[in-house]
């Protein structure tokens, strides 16, 4: 095969209202701003990838995705997008953190190099087949009544499992599961998320009440920075825990494992840097005995398409947290791509290389820098 670099990098911004707020313990969502990104190579070809900010969970907003860009990119630039690895950790010599970005680029790679082998990322990924992957669709924080009647609606809709937000207040939060029980029957499944919004104390006595409600586990009772607070809720708690906002690296993972925080963790590749550090936080979980989720922000459908496939391609990821990107006015790729049927998240083509993805409605997208080696130029310039 001939010589393959990275040639030109283009980045863009893509704004979008929330049909409704969602809100969870940490605030509201009401629009978000993500950092799309192209990666050509000088064969022609392209791959896409997405950041998605959030300067409460990821401690980074679109600017500084921007900035941390300017670094990574002309590092990247020249080098052979094939050798992922290398790439990646170069990323992590030129930046410390900065995982939304890296993500994006991340991304990138591994649709670019699907496209090159004429594979998609879930095989190179080692993935044995593609299937419909049942998810969950999340209720966020709103009255107790109100989420009830959201919850029927999606059962309704062929979803099998529902996740509740809660961490606002506990007696409160105790209503709302159940009254989400009552609205969904027995037979759904129920995940609570608790976004951080506890005290120990307050987790224990809401957990203890809320285990009468068949919850098959809670997401982050308490804040990030306390995994020993993590540990000794979970020790107390009837529901099995699971870590999330706490683990973004390999090297959180190892801590939470260490410190016995976690029955489960939650995998988002914003948090984890792209699919490579995630499949790395997966195979630490596989061999500690501890399944994973997969999750993700408030995203489009192109990341969650991302998150589709490495949901594909790792056993160890039990439970799929993949209602993101399906509002209309997320969905940025018009063509291709993964979208939800009747509960489950499916590829349009499982079969087409990198991630599938046809057409991306590049009218919703605002450039905002376009990268050569050597080079880096804004419009308007």
């Amino acid at each position: 095969m001939a010589q393959v670099r990275l040639e030109k990098a283009e980045v863009y911004l893509f704004r979008f209202q929330l049909e409704k707020p969602f809100r969870i313990a940490l605030g509201a969502t009401t629009e978000k701003t993500e950092v799309i990104v192209a990666l050509h190579d000088n064969q022609g070809r392209v791959g896409w990838g997405e950041a998605s900010p959030s300067a409460l969970i990821l401690g980074c907003t679109p600017d500084s995705v921007l900035a941390a860009l300017d670094l990574l990119i002309p590092a990247l630039l020249g080098e052979d997008p094939r050798c992922i690895s290398h790439v990646v950790d170069k990323m992590d010599r030129v930046l410390l953190g900065n995982a939304a970005a890296k993500a994006a680029l991340d991304l990138a790679l591994h649709d670019l190099v699907g496209k090159l082998h004429g594979e998609p990322v879930w095989r190179l990924l080692g993935g044995a087949y593609a299937e419909p992957l049942e998810t969950d669709f999340t209720v966020g924080i709103d009255a107790p009544g109100v989420m009830a009647r959201e919850a029927r609606a999606l059962v309704a809709a062929g979803f099998r499992a529902i996740k509740v937000k809660v961490g606002e207040d506990p007696v409160r939060d105790v209503e709302r599961v159940r009254a989400v029980r009552e609205a969904i029957g027995e037979r759904t499944r129920m995940w609570i998320d608790a976004n951080q919004g506890w005290t120990r104390a307050q987790a224990v006595w809401a957990l203890a009440r809320m285990a009468e409600c068949g919850v098959e586990f809670v997401e982050q009772p308490v804040a990030a920075a306390d995994l020993e607070g993590l540990a000794w809720v979970r020790k107390r708690s009837p529901i099995p825990v699971m870590a999330d906002e706490s683990v973004h690296s390999p090297q959180d993972a190892l801590r939470a494992i260490r410190l016995g925080a976690c029955d489960y963790m939650n995998i988002k590749l914003m948090k984890a840097g792209g699919l490579l550090r995630a499949k790395e936080i997966a195979t630490i979980c596989r061999n500690a005995g501890i399944p994973n989720m997969i999750g993700g922000m408030v995203e489009s459908n192109l990341s969650a398409t991302a998150a589709v496939h490495f949901a594909l391609s790792e056993a160890n990821v039990v439970f799929r947290d993949l209602d993101m990107g399906e509002r209309p006015e997320a969905r940025l790729v018009s063509r291709g791509g993964s979208a939800i049927q009747d509960g489950c998240q499916v590829l349009a083509d499982p079969e087409a290389p990198g991630f599938g993805v046809g057409e991306i409605r590049r009218e919703w997208l605002a450039p905002v820098r376009t990268y050569g080696v050597g080079e880096r130029m804004r419009p308007g310039e």
